[in-house]
């Protein structure tokens, strides 16, 4: 366990202290962007689904960035502990990460007079993984960090061109409200997830 959270600090220090920054920031803007006090539920669902939930895909699809290089992919294959386990321990933590970024949203919006229920804040929370998740999988098949980021930009871009029409999988269904899609969304985005773990195992045993 020590071992574990002394790669987890370690890496939070050298490859994701970017990352977090940069949610921090989301989260400091979406009150400027939009209105954030004595929101009802359907009201508040607008800035947690359509700002917050991106960091979703500022924190997650950065995991296999580092080991894109051949050089620190060797010196790390070279230590005690596998890559496999760098990989987990990054997701790990870039998920819980996720869940205090919001939370912590959630609490100022309390604190601003709105009714955040626990549907939201779950809600949210399923929009940042799924959002995350399609960045690693791409990250995980094409090695290339800039597509893992831009292919999920592109799926959150297609939710306000079709809309209800993506069904289960339309991002801002709290807004309607429909708390459903949210559902497939966080089992989808955890499915992704493991799937992006996996074929990083398979890639390294071939």
């Amino acid at each position: 366990m020590e071992k574990i959270i002394s790669i987890a600090v370690i890496n939070i220090k050298h490859q994701s202290a970017l990352s977090i920054l940069v949610a921090a920031v989301i989260l400091v803007i979406t009150p400027i962007l939009f209105g954030t006090a004595y929101l009802n539920s359907i009201e508040t669902a607008v800035p947690l689904e359509m700002f917050v939930s991106l960091i979703g895909i500022v924190l997650l699809p950065p995991v296999f960035q580092p080991e894109q290089d051949d050089t620190i992919r060797d010196l790390v294959s070279s230590k005690y502990i596998s890559t496999n386990w760098v990989y987990c321990i990054r997701t790990v933590y870039a998920t819980i990460l996720i869940i205090i970024f919001i939370g912590l949203f959630a609490g100022y919006l309390c604190l601003r007079q709105c009714n955040v229920t626990a549907w939201l804040f779950l809600g949210t929370i399923a929009n940042a993984l799924f959002l995350g998740a399609l960045g690693i999988i791409t990250a995980a098949l094409t090695n290339n960090t800039i597509i893992a980021y831009m292919i999920p930009l592109v799926y959150y871009g297609l939710n306000y061109g079709a809309g209800k029409k993506l069904g289960n999988y339309f991002l801002f269904s709290m807004q309607i409200p429909n708390f459903t899609p949210k559902l497939w969304l966080g089992i989808t985005g955890g499915l992704l997830i493991c799937c992006a773990l996996i074929i990083k195992t398979i890639e390294k045993k071939l």
